[in-house]
């Protein structure tokens, strides 16, 4: 992840506390990318074991720790993953599902880095950004 997309979203933090969740040690990023089946791409690794998970924008974004202003039943990628496995909705078999958008439709973190959005409604899966960095600075930060 580059300094500037961290510089961004720590000063949010650093304003909004309440948006972040807090440090992650490494080793339980390495359990949940076990329980996951794949390895992660370092740009996720590197935001969860900083942040935690937290909302990025109008986002909230998964990783193994909930913050204050997330809902409870966010506090883990994994767990929201097995969620949307089990409705059985298109695409998440493969992901870990990292973020929702308003409608309720999962973003998800495939094994190559990528970042995918499974729309219900439209019955289609489309990706949305090519990396983790990508999403959060095109969707959730609207960076570029």
């Amino acid at each position: 992840m580059t300094n500037e997309t961290l510089a961004v979203l720590e000063a949010d933090f650093k304003k909004h506390p309440v948006l972040v969740a807090g440090p992650v040690p490494a080793r339980e990023v390495a359990a949940m990318e076990k329980a996951v089946g794949f390895s992660l791409p370092a740009d996720y690794k590197l935001f969860v074991e900083r942040f935690g998970g937290a909302i990025v924008g109008s986002y909230s974004v998964f990783g193994l720790r909930a913050s204050d202003a997330m809902g409870d039943d966010e506090s883990s990628a994994v767990a929201v993953t097995q969620r949307f496995r089990k409705q059985q909705w298109r695409g998440t078999e493969a992901w870990l599902v990292v973020s929702m958008d308003q409608a309720g439709n999962p973003f998800g973190l495939d094994q190559e880095g990528r970042v995918f959005i499974s729309d219900h409604d439209a019955g289609v899966v489309e990706k949305v950004a090519d990396t983790f960095e990508g999403f959060l600075r095109t969707r959730c930060l609207k960076l570029n």
